[in-house]
């Protein structure tokens, strides 16, 4: 009992302060529930961000759900439950009094949110120096690689960014989405099992060099069906490589039954239509919308941005939310509030519909938010766990060896990239509140540097510079700027 409520304070607390997308959470929550609590080994975790990052829905909320997985299936629901909550809660209660929020209380808001950048900063720093250190542990030859690998993968990600900060005008070549950076990199790791031999190389330099020059010619005549082309191939041949393993390499009894994917779909089920009910009941339309929810959070590939795009098809497109109601107000909301932008649109989006269909407050925004947020948790966790079912199964295959092995240089490599959105949001967003770029860089740089000495020299928690972090932006923000 003790180790479950520590794992569920653990994940609310990560839920009040998760700013930046579910990748720049994941040193977050490894130092929170493998470093400082200790609930899994940072074996389990590796696992868990593994399976994450191959399934669609919200990965912070999935990751909370394998950590809970340690107390069992009611542990795994709970963690999700907790990871997602306070930023679902937070926009519901936001929306709702939307319309008497004064101007000082969105500033505070958003300076606050300013202020957790260079805590989260320091986090991810912290994630890839121990990257870097484990790899010189092991050998300079292995550090070259995790180098290459963090380097190359920042590029072909961070384009965008790296033209936003230095006010380059046009658009980068490279802007890979987070899916597709994984997609490439699997398919390179599967051919070449670590081994970069010439014979190995030549084929996923062939079919990969293609496809980045498809993106670089984007726009061009029949790039878009070379492009998917070259996806396709490159998928069948992943798959073909990975059956070529699983017939030559090392097996393990499947501990895999039907019965225990009946109990984990029933996990994730039957809490949504528990409290999915009263709004399916009381609320027109409500059916629906879950229906929606769901095939959304199915189609949830790439990250908060990319699942923004799916939800106005589902929404906006639809007719069921004006373009105003989900960009005007929904979509402003949840960027300044922490936490799965998944879990909080979906829940947003639901208590807006509610809302029209009454007129304005009453139960049915609210019934309809429970039964988006509750839909967000079991569509992230359900598919999740069905995931870790098969990945527990097959994990010894020396793919899925490969994958582990490199998937913690690969994440560093998008984490360069999340760190340079961050600071460019903190801009952006300083230049909102008349603080142009100069001061809030200083601003920024000087709260990381106390960070990085509080936490290395003095120790703190992390719940210290998260105090440190917020109260200094407040500040300085307000009494000096």
């Amino acid at each position: 009992m003790n180790k479950l409520r520590t794992m569920i304070v653990s994940m609310l607390k990560i839920g009040c302060i998760g700013f930046g997308g579910g990748s720049a959470l994941i040193p977050v929550i490894e130092k929170e529930v493998v470093q400082e609590n200790e609930l899994i080994s940072g074996r389990e975790y590796d696992k868990d961000v593994i399976v994450a990052s191959i399934t669609p829905g919200a990965l912070p909320v999935e990751i909370a759900s394998g950590v809970g997985r340690s107390c069992g299936r009611k542990g795994a629901v709970l963690g999700a439950v907790a990871m997602a909550l306070p930023g679902a809660l937070a926009t519901v209660l936001l929306l709702s009094f939307l319309s008497g929020m004064t101007t000082s209380v969105v500033r505070q808001i958003e300076i606050a949110s300013i202020g957790i950048t260079p805590f989260i900063l320091y986090l991810l720093t912290c994630y890839i120096y121990n990257v870097c250190n484990e790899a010189k542990q092991e050998s300079n030859i292995r550090l070259g690689k995790v180098f290459f690998i963090i380097l190359v993968i920042f590029l072909l990600s961070g384009g965008k960014n790296i033209y936003a900060i230095l006010g380059i005008d046009g658009t980068s070549p490279f802007v890979l989405s987070t899916v597709t950076v994984l997609g490439l990199s699997c398919f390179f790791i599967v051919w070449t099992h670590g081994n970069y031999q010439i014979s190995n190389l030549w084929v996923p330099f062939l079919l990969g060099g293609a496809y980045l020059i498809c993106c670089v010619l984007q726009g061009m005549p029949f790039t878009g069906q070379i492009k998917f082309g070259l996806e396709v191939l490159m998928t069948l041949l992943t798959l073909w490589k990975g059956y070529q393993s699983f017939r030559t390499g090392e097996k393990k009894k499947i501990a895999f039954s039907w019965i225990n994917v009946l109990k984990e779909i029933g996990t994730w089920v039957i809490p949504m239509l528990v409290f999915s009910l009263p709004a399916l009941v009381l609320v027109p339309d409500s059916v629906l919308y879950l229906m929606r929810g769901l095939f959304s959070s199915f189609l949830s590939f790439g990250g908060g941005d990319a699942y923004l795009t799916v939800a106005d098809g589902m929404f906006v497109g639809t007719g069921m939310l004006s373009s105003e109601e989900f960009y005007g107000h929904l979509v402003s909301v949840a960027n300044v509030l922490p936490g799965s932008i998944l879990c909080k649109i979906l829940t947003g989006t639901g208590y807006l519909i509610g809302y029209n269909v009454s007129g304005g407050l009453s139960s049915s925004g609210y019934l309809l938010a429970l039964a988006g947020f509750v839909c967000s948790i079991a569509a992230s966790g359900g598919v999740f766990s069905l995931v870790m079912l098969l990945y527990n199964a097959f994990e010894k295959i020396d793919i899925f060896q490969s994958i582990k092995r490199w998937i913690r240089p690969i994440i560093a490599g998008l984490l360069v990239n999340i760190m340079l959105s961050l600071i460019h949001q903190a801009i952006h967003c300083g230049s909102q509140l008349n603080i142009t770029g100069a001061p809030m860089v200083l601003l920024l740089a000087l709260i990381y540097i106390v960070n990085l000495f509080l936490a290395q020299k003095l120790k703190w928690k992390n719940i210290g510079l998260i105090v440190w972090s917020i109260g200094s932006a407040l500040l300085f923000c307000n009494v000096i700027f």
